[in-house]
């Protein structure tokens, strides 16, 4: 299983890429091929709100931003703006 350092270089290697960033396709990067990924999610989330407190992305949920407090459902993650 990826560790949490894995995580996060794959979240900021990925939002690099693209302008935001599903965290399926993140834990998809990161398993191997016939492991389950799902698995991962709670991980990425985990990684996830340790780099929004850092101010490095902000969760997007139904194309606003969002608090990872208390969310629930499909979200994304994304540069803040004026972050590169």
């Amino acid at each position: 299983m990826a560790v949490d350092t894995d995580i996060r270089s794959e979240i900021v290697k990925q939002m690099d890429e693209k302008t935001s960033v599903a965290p399926r396709d993140v834990a998809q990067a990161l398993t191997a091929d016939g492991e389950d990924w799902r698995k991962l999610l709670p991980h990425i989330r985990q990684q996830a709100v340790v780099l929004h407190s850092e101010e490095r992305l902000v969760f997007i949920r139904k194309r606003k931003i969002v608090s990872p407090e208390g969310l629930k459902g499909v979200y994304r993650l994304a540069r803040p703006l004026g972050v590169s």
